[in-house]
């Protein structure tokens, strides 16, 4: 018996000194983080320096989905303060990320929120029309069953159709000085 035990602890002895010399100890790389560019880093330590920063972190998540990493930008927003995650322009972000993850009524019901934080909040005409225009496509996938807008080309095609007849400008009278 004792003989058994001395040669398994041989085995596993040799086995892990076989990965130490491989490297397999070594922390692996993010799988995919270099197509997140290096300004990502940058981005990702700001948002931790300053938690409470929703231009930062506004800006982090759409740099993931500019880069078609909706979860990434989800899994950012999610770890934010709440009084961060209320500021309309992280809330708009929020929406268009779960959008892009194929959560249609969930981007539906942030739109809502961010339009409802503009009605109370000075917001720019950009996210309003913006967070309008989001909030039409997705009640318009909601309202034809689509939930996930690649899952169903068809459908996503006649949503976007009926929204696009729909198109408001929102002009910024400052602009037509």
């Amino acid at each position: 018996m004792t003989h058994y035990l001395v040669s398994g602890a041989v085995v596993l002895s040799g086995i892990l000194g076989l990965c130490m010399l491989s490297g397999a100890h070594r922390e692996a790389p993010l799988v995919g983080h270099q197509k997140f560019g290096p300004e990502v880093s940058t981005l990702e330590a700001q948002v931790a320096r300053q938690p409470h920063d929703a231009p930062a972190l506004a800006s982090l998540a759409q740099h993931y989905l500019d880069r078609g990493a909706p979860g990434m930008a989800i899994a950012a927003l999610a770890r934010a303060p709440e009084p961060v995650r209320s500021d309309p322009s992280v809330s708009h972000v929020w929406a268009v990320a779960l959008l892009h993850e194929g959560n249609a009524s969930q981007a539906l019901d942030q739109e809502d929120r961010t339009l409802a934080a503009c009605s109370r909040l000075p917001c720019s005409p950009w996210l309003v029309a913006s967070a309008l225009r989001h909030r039409e496509f997705a009640s318009a996938l909601v309202a034809g069953g689509v939930e996930d807008y690649r899952r169903d080309p068809d459908a996503t095609l006649l949503a976007y159709g009926r929204v696009s007849r729909n198109l408001v400008a929102v002009l910024d009278p400052a602009a037509l000085d």
